[in-house]
Order: C-alpha cells, then structure tokens, then sequence
C-alpha cells in the first residue's frame, strides 16, 4: 500500500487530486506511469467510473467503489479518510 506520508509533496485538497496524483506515481509492468486503463485492470472499476473519480465528477462514491478504489491504488482508509465528510 502507498503510504501519504512517503511522499515529499504536499497532500491535495481533494480526492480527485489526490487519486490522480497517487496514479501518476505508481508504475505498472512495463515501468511506465499507470494509465486508467492499467488502473481499471487493477480494481475492475471502468475507465469513464475512474476518470469521473479523478475529476471530481463524482463525490460520494459508494462503499463498494471506495473499496476497490483502495486495493487499485493501493491506499489504506487512512489515506482517504479525510476527504469524506464526518458523521450527520
């Protein structure tokens, strides 16, 4: 899993920003920069469905995308957590 913490640059606002910035410093096989498409591989969500993540299109995400947005980028909750809204 990716640890925020292994990285030098500053935590994005969002989680849009942070999902693409985690992506774009991961390395898939042929070691090169994921794309969506090696990333839709990875978690099963489709390409349009992570490109929406990434864009902020989508804010809410459902448990089960959260989950397998999590074993794609290899994050923990802990990562994420604090681009959710508490409790109501």
């Amino acid at each position: 899993m990716a640890n925020v913490s292994e990285f030098d640059e500053e935590v994005p606002a969002t989680l849009a920003d942070f999902l693409r910035q985690m992506r774009l410093k991961q390395t898939g096989e042929n070691g090169k920069r994921l794309s969506l498409t090696a990333m839709h591989r990875r978690c099963g969500l489709s390409v349009p469905v992570l490109s929406k993540l990434e864009t902020g299109r989508v804010t809410d995400p459902s448990g089960s995308t959260i989950k397998r947005v999590l074993d794609g980028y290899r994050l923990s909750f802990e990562d994420v957590a604090k681009y959710f809204p508490g409790p109501k």
